[in-house]
Parts: C-alpha cells; structure tokens; sequence
C-alpha cells in the first residue's frame, strides 16, 4: 500500500476530530440535529484550517442513515459511498482549474437529478474566488433557489474577490487560524501514535512554524518523521531551514551594536550555509519580538525553556522598545520586497545596514512621543508650550538669559519647532527635519546636525526657508546654521560599497 502523507491520514473523520473551529462546528450540528440544512454555505479563512474536511463532512452528516448527534456513523452505505467516492450524490469541483462558464453549466446540468442513495446531493465547489464572471453569473439562479435535494458549499481563503450577489446566497462561516497550543498538543498525539519521540522544544518549533494551519503543521511534522524518529530542535530548524538561535542571537547583537562590519560578516555567514534569505530575516524578527515580549510583559508567549527566557529577559533590558519595534517592522518586511528583487541578498543586506543605523540613533518614535505629548496638553496633564501660548511673556533682561542652559535652551527651541513644524507644515517636512541628529546653540546661531544622506535635502532653499520662517513664529533669536555630521554611516555609500563588493567576488569567480 502506497504511503499516505500524515495530513491525509489523520483528516478529522468526525466533527469532535476538527480543531480550533468550536463555533462552526456547534452551529452546524445543531442545523443537523434540528433538520434546518441550509441550502447554500460559504465557508472562508487562511488556508489549512479544515474548510474542505467541513464540507466533506457536512455531506455525509446529512446523507448518513445513522447519525449520532449530528456526526455521520462511518458504517451505513452512504457514508461509506461518499468516503471512497463510488457515488454521485457528492461532487468536488477545484474552481482553480475548473472556472469557466462551461464547467459550470456542466454542473448545473446533473441538478436536476435527485441523491442515488442519501437525501442530498451536495456540490462542493473548492477555491470559488477563482471562477470567472460569467461562471459567477451562471452559477446565481442555482445557488439562490436550488431543487431541494441540491445543497452547495463554497469554500474560499480570499472571500474579498466573491461578488456580494454571492455572498448574499450563502450562509457563511469564517474560520479562525488554531492556536498554537491546540496544534502542539494534536501533534504530541499524532506523534505518539506514530511512534515518534520529540522533546518539547521540537514540538512548539513545528506549532510555531505552522502560523495556524493545521495543515501546514502535519505536512512538516511529516517530513521531520523522516529525519529522525527522535527529534530535538536542532534537528527541526535544520530541516525547515532556519537558522540555529545563537546565529540569530549573534545577528541581532551586531546589528543593535551597529557593527556594521560584523553584521554583513554574520549575513554572509549564514547565506553560505545555505540558509533561506526569507527565513533568515524573519528568524530576526521572530527574535526582536521575543525580546520586546519579554521586555513589555511579564506574562510572555515565548518559545524557549526556562533557562533560555530568563537569559533573553535580561538582555530585554539593554534594548529600547522603539529600536525593537523597528527592527522587527524592517525585516517583516524583507518577504514583500523579496517576491520584486532579482537580488535577495542584497535585500536582505540593506535590511540589516538600515536596521544597524536606526541602533546608533533611532527616530521613528518622534512623531509617536509628539502625538502623546500634544494629546497630554490637550488634556491639561502638562503646560501647554510656550510656542502655542496666546500671549507670550515678557523677555527676561540679558544677564538672566544668558545664563540659562545652553543645550537645554536648544533643546527646548527645537522641541517647540517640531510642534510648529507638525502643525503647519506638510508631512514630507517634518519626518525629514526628524533626521536632525543633534542640535546646539552657539551665540546667536542655532546649529543643527544632520547626516550626509539628509544634509543635503535640509539645505534646500525650500526647507530651510521653512526652518527660518518657524524660527521667526517662535521669536527665538537665533540664525540658522545647518552642519554635516561627519562620522556615522551613509546609507548610499554602504549599499554602493556591498554592491562592488558582490560585483568583485563575481569577477574573481570567473577569474
């Protein structure tokens, strides 16, 4: 007998077997129980989350002639027609490779004819948002007004494309992804009876790996049984592909120390070992986000023994929520710009270049802190800035400013630009004045610091004029100065450098 995959092998056989859909599965019983089948279903949701194995045994729930509590006994003659598929009364058709107007008029032909052996005849259409229009049209009448031993179920995971005149016919079920408990607590059962030893580790990495489709977790759990029959986490993560968590621990060190050089060292590293580029950027950030779990909660959903946790809670601690936060926003974002790049590595490259750069000084909290504050001025929790005050104050006399503080002055001047800048000026304005590194007074000069990728943009005529007119709102004395930061990181050299670097190696190969 041929060897049959574990997804197929262990296809929930009643609905008491199906995991993670409890609503589903009491209101469709019910509707059993009580002889209230509706005559149009639409079930919808992420793939491997058991929307074909419903319909399948919705069909012989209301064809069976024994059925207990609504689930089909598995032993009468229609039940066990519609399992070896020797009857017509259930009928599958893949609207992926089935969707055109003709092969829906074929279907709809064979309507007419009443269930051979059951009550029903059912048609189960798989992928429906790949029908065409006019199969879509054809199809109407039918669906809103069939014979009454004709019930359709529609099964989709992208319901947004279905036409509202369909979604209207149907009655529709959304399915949930499953958690990732139920999913490593069914997969400990499944590998008991198959004869498969597993440490915990292996098994929450399997769970994890699945994103909620039970599905998606057999078929790995499938080809980790044929690695070993004594699995350990090493021994998945190498078979998913996925780098080791000291790799990635090491990565993520680098690129929040900004060391530059290490970071590309350690990409390289883990590029030559034949490592996916996708996988490696979202082992990253799969990393940054245990980190800012551990960091924001002490109830934390993270996968690691208790060792482990308590070690990543504590280097929690050296990190900022925000660099975190960006860190895992820059590498989620890898796998939509991989699926338009003719060079992954170079993807993946930049990534971590940029992320590098935001771990020296990262800004993309500034305008979230700035929301937060206007709002607890709003709300009377602080005073409102001088800069948006009615009346301003009388000027002190020249001894007493001069001896205020002069970084806190220019940081005060600065902080009340920005509210300007974030209440007058355009957006593209003020996240570019966001990138001023440092900010100083000198005398009557007001000296801002930028980096050489947005010095150039600040000095514009337009935005500088910008600068100087909300400098004249706040009455501040100041004249602008605008500087370039020397030190720090070009982004455009850093990218223009690695792709010499990669365009030398490929010279020396052919060499």
């Amino acid at each position: 007998m041929a060897y049959q995959a574990l997804y197929r092998k262990w296809r929930p056989q009643t609905f008491e077997q199906v995991l993670g859909q409890t609503a589903t599965v009491k209101t469709l019983r019910r509707q059993i129980q009580a002889g209230r089948v509706a005559h149009a279903y639409l079930f919808c949701g992420c793939r491997g989350t058991g929307k074909t194995t419903m319909a399948k045994l919705m069909s012989r729930a209301i064809n069976c002639l024994n059925p207990h509590d609504g689930d089909p006994c598995g032993q009468c003659e229609a039940c066990r027609a519609i399992m070896t598929e020797s009857t017509m009364d259930v009928l599958e058709l893949d609207a992926a490779s089935n969707n055109s107007v003709d092969n829906i008029r074929e279907l709809l032909e064979q309507v007419r004819y009443p269930a051979q052996i059951g009550k029903y005849k059912v048609y189960i259409i798989d992928e429906v948002h790949m029908l065409t229009a006019s199969a879509f049209n054809a199809l109407l009448k039918t669906l809103e007004e069939p014979p009454s031993h004709a019930i359709f179920i529609l099964a989709t995971t992208e319901v947004h494309k279905l036409p509202a005149t369909v979604l209207s016919r149907c009655m529709r079920f959304d399915f949930r992804l499953v958690p990732q408990p139920t999913l490593k607590e069914y997969l400990r059962r499944v590998y008991a009876a198959e004869n498969v030893t597993a440490d915990e580790e292996a098994l929450d990495l399997i769970a994890a790996a699945a994103d909620g489709s039970v599905r998606d977790m057999l078929s790995i759990a499938d080809r980790c049984m044929n690695y070993s029959d004594k699995l350990g986490y090493d021994d998945v993560a190498g078979v998913l592909g996925a780098g080791g968590k000291e790799s990635t621990r090491e990565l993520f060190g680098a690129i929040a120390r900004s060391d530059i050089a290490a970071t590309l060292e350690l990409v390289d590293g883990a590029c030559a070992a034949g490592k996916s580029v996708g996988l490696i950027a979202k082992d990253v950030a799969a990393y940054a986000r245990d980190l800012l779990v551990l960091k924001t909660s002490e109830k934390a959903s993270v996968l690691g023994s208790h060792d482990e946790i308590e070690r990543m809670r504590k280097e929690a601690e050296d990190y900022s929520v925000e660099l975190l936060v960006s860190v895992v926003t820059i590498f989620s974002n890898v796998d939509a710009e991989l699926r338009y790049s003719v060079s992954p590595r170079i993807v993946l490259e930049c990534a971590a270049l940029k992320a590098a750069k935001l771990a020296v000084a990262d800004y993309s909290a500034i305008e979230e802190r700035l929301t937060r504050l206007e709002r607890a001025v709003k709300e009377g929790a602080v005073a409102q800035p001088a800069a948006i005050q009615p009346v301003r104050a009388v000027q002190a006399p020249e001894a007493a400013r001069r001896s205020v503080n002069k970084d806190m002055d220019a940081k005060s001047v600065w902080g009340r630009l920005l509210t300007w800048f974030r209440t007058h000026e355009s957006a593209q304005v003020f996240a570019l004045i966001n990138r001023v590194t440092d900010v100083e007074v000198r005398g009557d000069k007001l000296i801002l610091w930028a980096e050489a990728d947005s010095f150039m943009r600040l000095s514009g005529d337009d935005v500088r004029a910008s600068l100087e007119r909300a400098l004249r709102e706040d009455g501040a004395p100041y004249t602008l100065v605008i500087n370039k930061k020397s030190g720090g990181v070009d982004m455009d050299s850093e990218i223009a450098r690695i792709k010499k670097m990669i365009g030398d190696a490929k010279v020396n190969v052919k060499k």
